[in-house]
């Protein structure tokens, strides 16, 4: 391709077909994430309240949280893991817990599940995905929720 014909498909604006098939692809990407998410809090187990375990696997998984490594200070995010693994296993008061937060995010994801069946099947029909502002409002609740009850934490005496 010389500069010309780059230059000018850059300056083109995409077509209908185009546009869908990128949609397409990230709106799988979601749904899947969704999926795994809910698969593997189904599957693991996280006996206590400190250990996550894969099936089959007989070790604990290491801990992730760099805060908690190298400041000894839990994040905002910290439990989230543990707490959808209780959240899928009905132990709710164990989730609230661990990150009372975590009601919030795992709504969230979950609701990704219909949400990208239903935007997948309007671009299967040809017609573009919904694109609003609202739809940003949630995740900005979610990370404002995970704030929130992070300083509520360190506020409140234990």
């Amino acid at each position: 391709m010389n500069k010309q014909s780059f230059a000018r498909s850059k300056n083109e604006a995409p077509t209908k077909s185009q546009v869908l098939k990128l949609e397409r692809s990230s709106h799988w990407l979601l749904f899947l994430i969704g999926c795994a998410v809910l698969c593997c809090s189904l599957l693991m187990r996280s006996p206590g309240q400190s250990l996550v375990y894969l099936p089959g696997y007989g070790f604990p998984l290491p801990d992730l949280c760099t805060s908690k490594q190298l400041l000894g200070l839990e994040c905002p995010g910290c439990g989230l893991t543990r707490s959808f693994i209780a959240i899928s296993h009905g132990e709710f008061e164990k989730a609230w817990k661990l990150n009372p937060a975590s009601f919030l995010a795992y709504a969230l994801v979950m609701g990704q599940i219909p949400w990208q069946i239903y935007q997948l099947s309007r671009i299967r029909r040809g017609v573009l995905p919904i694109e609003a502002g609202w739809i940003y409002v949630l995740p900005a609740l979610a990370a404002g929720s995970l704030v929130v009850q992070w300083a509520v934490k360190w506020c409140l005496p234990s």
